[in-house]
C-alpha cells in the first residue's frame, strides 16, 4: 500500500481510471476556468465512488504574481522594452525594478538583465511564452498577499466541495491567518519566496500544511542551496503535512521515460519525510499522463520502505502516538484512529509508521485534510458504535489485528489517549 500521497494538477481531461493513482486533485487558479473545474469536480465524485476512496480537492490560488501577456522570440543579447511583455501588473513590476536586477520568466528558462526602468537585455536564447510567471530575484512585488482575483476565486471555491487551499507567494504568518479567515478551509502555505524562508518558523506555526514550491523558490535563492533548504523545511514541518512540488517528472511532459535524476529526486523526497509529491504540467498538459502517474506511484512504493523517522516528542500524546507506530511496525498491522479534529492521526503520521493509519471520523469537513497526511486513509463513519463493536471494525478495515488509538470520551481533544491492541 502506498503511504506517500500523490498530488496531481488537473487541466486537460484524461481517463478517469488514472484517478486511482491520485490522492489530491489540484486546480491552479492562475489558469482558471470555472466551467472546466466544475466538469472535473463531477468526474472526481464519480472516481471516488468507483475506487472507494477520498480524493482531496485543492484550490491553488493565484496570489500576488505577475505573468507575461504575449509570446516573444528572444536571442541572447536582444534588448526588449518592459511594455513589450504585456505584464499583468506592469506598475508593480516597474516600482521595484532597478538596473542590473535579474528577471526570471518561466521557472528561469528565460533570464533577463534590467538595463534601466524601461529596458531588459536577454541573457539566453529562448522564447517567452504567454501566461508565464515573472520573478525579480530577491524581491517581492508590492501587491496584497490576497488579490482581487483571489477574492473572486474564493467566492467560487466556497460554493464547491473544495477541501484545502494552497496559498501562493506566502510571505508571512499574517498572510496565512488572513487566508484561513477568508476561506474557512485548511491552508497549505506555499514556500516560494525569500520572505517566506525568512519567516518560515512563524508560518509553520499557523499553517495547516506546507508546500515546497521549488519552481519559484529556486529563482529566489541560490539554486545550489535548494536541496538543503528542502530537507530543512521537511524536517521543521514534520508535525503538519508537507508537499514537495515542481519538476519532479517534468521530462515526462514530453517523454514516456523519466530522467534518472528525476527518479533519484523523488526517492530522496520520500525517504526524508515528505507527506506528498506533486505533479504539475506532467498531468495538466503532459503527453504521457498515465506513464507519469504510474512512474510516481512505483518509485514511492520502492522508497517508502526506508523512510527516515524523525522523532519529535512534544507532549504525552506524542509519546502515545509514537508507541502506536512502534507496535504497528512490530506486529505489521494497521493503526486505527477515530478522530473528530484530526489531531490523533496527524500525530501518529508524523512518526512515519510503515503501516497504514485508518482515520475514522464523523466530521466530513476534515476528510480532505486527513487525506494529505502520510499513511492516513480517512473513512467517513459514525465512530461511536466502533467503540462497542470491534467485529464491525474488523469488517470495515478488513483486518484481524490492529492498533487502536483513541481519546476517551471520543470527540474531546483534551482527553487522555488510549492504545488498544
Amino acid at each position: 500500500m502506498r503511504l506517500v500521497k500523490i498530488v496531481a494538477t488537473l487541466y486537460e481531461k484524461f481517463d478517469i481510471e488514472l484517478l486511482q493513482y491520485v490522492d489530491v486533485a489540484r486546480f491552479n487558479f492562475s489558469h482558471r476556468s470555472y466551467k472546466e473545474i466544475d466538469d472535473w469536480l463531477d468526474i472526481i465524485q464519480e472516481a471516488e465512488n468507483r475506487f472507494g476512496k477520498k480524493i482531496t480537492i485543492m484550490a491553488d490560488t493565484k496570489g500576488p504574481e505577475i505573468r507575461t501577456g504575449r509570446e516573444i522570440s528572444l536571442n541572447r543579447g536582444d534588448i526588449i522594452s518592459i511594455s513589450d511583455l504585456k505584464l499583468s501588473n506592469e506598475q508593480a513590476f516597474r516600482e521595484i525594478l532597478e538596473p542590473n536586477d535579474t528577471v526570471l520568466i518561466d521557472d528561469g528558462k528565460v533570464m533577463l538583465r534590467a538595463i534601466d526602468k524601461d529596458n531588459l537585455e536577454s541573457l539566453v536564447t529562448y522564447p517567452i511564452k504567454i501566461r508565464k510567471s515573472v520573478i525579480i530575484r530577491n524581491k517581492d512585488y508590492p501587491i496584497d498577499s490576497i488579490t482581487k482575483e483571489d477574492l473572486e476565486d474564493l467566492e467560487f471555491i466556497k460554493k464547491r466541495p473544495f477541501d484545502v487551499i494552497a496559498q501562493s507567494f506566502v510571505r508571512s504568518a499574517q498572510d496565512v491567518i488572513k487566508m484561513k479567515q477568508l476561506s474557512g478551509l485548511p491552508v497549505i502555505a506555499k514556500i516560494e519566496t525569500a520572505s517566506a524562508l525568512k519567516n518560515l518558523d512563524e508560518i509553520i506555526k499557523v499553517a495547516d500544511g506546507i508546500m515546497i514550491a521549488r519552481g519559484d523558490l529556486a529563482l529566489s535563492i541560490s539554486p545550489e542551496k535548494l536541496p538543503k533548504i528542502q530537507a530543512e523545511i521537511i524536517r521543521k514541518s514534520i508535525k503538519i503535512p508537507v508537499i514537495v512540488a515542481t519538476q519532479l517528472l517534468s521530462s515526462m511532459t514530453e517523454s514516456p521515460f523519466p530522467k534518472r535524476a528525476e527518479l533519484t529526486d523523488i526517492y530522496n523526497a520520500v525517504i526524508i519525510g515528505a507527506d506528498g509529491l506533486m505533479l504539475s504540467e506532467e498531468t495538466a498538459v503532459g503527453k504521457y499522463k498515465k506513464e507519469a502517474l504510474e512512474t510516481m506511484n512505483n518509485i514511492i512504493l520502492e522508497a517508502q520502505e526506508i523512510v527516515e523517522k524523525t522523532v519529535v516528542i512534544e507532549d504525552y500524546k506524542d509519546k502515545i502516538a509514537y508507541s502506536a507506530t512502534i507496535l504497528a511496525d512490530e506486529f505489521k498491522c494497521p493503526i486505527i484512529a477515530p478522530t473528530y479534529m484530526g489531531t490523533t492521526p496527524r500525530k501518529i503520521s508524523s512518526f512515519r509508521p510503515r503501516q497504514p493509519i485508518y482515520a475514522i471520523t464523523n466530521n466530513p469537513k476534515i476528510l480532505g485534510y486527513l487525506n494529505l497526511m502520510y499513511g492516513v486513509f480517512p473513512i467517513y463513519q459514525d465512530y461511536e458504535p466502533v467503540f462497542q463493536n470491534f467485529d464491525k471494525l474488523k469488517n470495515l478495515i478488513k483486518t484481524n489485528r490492529a492498533i487502536f488509538v483513541f481519546g476517551y470520551p471520543p470527540g474531546n481533544s483534551n482527553t487522555n489517549t488510549i492504545i488498544y491492541i
